[in-house]
């Protein structure tokens, strides 16, 4: 099972990123896993950050803020409306790059998961810091869960019912597989591996294909597809989910939202990088269109 020792939560202080700290809440009580919010403050002087201060937030949420007076004080504000059941430790970090501030603190803390906000502005902008988020899910050392605007929703109320794991078999794919599982297992949830067939297959044979062969090429092809992920299932996870495999067809960004969409799914799960030789080595278009159009917390794993 995946292991969540330390999760990050970079916040702003708005409501978006006050939602993605009770999803991280709620996912730190599942894994009993430390928890840190990050408020990187670009306003104040390098020479303040050796100020201390510790506050109590309530019986169950401590937290330790470290940084300016003022920005501390604010931060444990926002981590008391948050209303987290667990220990929180928030900081405070002065840095003229928030990007590069993020990153160096998952690093510095071994995070093996970053949960951040949305705001909903334009395409991928339209994320918490930015550009400075497509920058942090581009080149996070671990796993990030992006936590789209909606209903504000208290911690104790955040669960998955429906995970949809997006599969194209390339190897952060498979390792997003594993994260939805282990979630799926904690939240008791259904989970559904679809596959988007973007080519189709006569496009992917040589001969030319009759009509009357077209459908049998295509249900050859789907079959095939099925039975590939359906190998990927682990014996045992029976004893704690439910598993379905599904196919779709077309553009993969569209085809994943749609199908999120028609099984209200309240996570999606894929891999950050896909086959092509440019999704390789850069934050992958296609995850790049579900993070910007989903209305669920997307997790992207490499």
């Amino acid at each position: 099972m995946t292991k969540i020792r330390h999760i990050l939560c970079p916040v702003d202080l708005s409501d978006p990123s006050l939602r993605a700290l009770q999803h991280a809440s709620a996912l730190a009580g599942w894994y009993e896993s430390s928890l840190t919010a990050l408020y990187v403050d670009t306003t104040l002087s390098i020479e303040g950050a050796s100020d201390f201060e510790d506050f109590a937030i309530a019986p169950s949420a401590v937290v330790e803020a470290v940084g300016s007076t003022t920005a501390a004080r604010d931060l444990r504000t926002f981590v008391g409306r948050a209303s987290c059941r667990t220990a929180v430790n928030a900081v405070v970090e002065e840095s003229s790059s928030i990007d590069t501030a993020i990153l160096e603190s998952a690093r510095r803390l071994s995070a093996d998961l970053i949960v951040m906000g949305t705001h909903g502005r334009l395409g991928v902008q339209r994320l918490l810091l930015g550009s400075v988020a497509e920058k942090v899910l581009r080149s996070s050392p671990c796993p990030v869960m992006v936590v789209p605007p909606h209903d504000s929703v208290l911690p104790s109320t955040v669960s998955f019912t429906h995970i949809v794991c997006a599969m194209d078999f390339s190897e952060s794919s498979l390792a997003g597989l594993r994260w939805a599982l282990s979630l799926a297992e904690e939240a008791d949830a259904h989970l559904s591996l679809l596959h988007v067939i973007e080519v189709p297959p006569e496009l992917r044979v040589s001969a030319i294909v009759a009509d009357r062969n077209l459908d049998e090429l295509r249900a050859a092809f789907d079959a095939d597809t099925l039975a590939r992920l359906r190998s990927l299932i682990p014996a045992h996870a029976a004893e704690f989910c439910s598993v379905e495999t599904a196919t779709a067809q077309g553009a993969a960004g569209h085809a994943i939202l749609q199908f999120a969409a028609e099984r209200k799914a309240d996570l999606i799960v894929m891999g950050a990088q896909g086959h092509g030789p440019l999704e390789r080595w850069i934050f992958g278009s296609k995850t790049r269109d579900v993070v910007s159009g989903a209305t669920c917390p997307v997790l992207t794993v490499r």
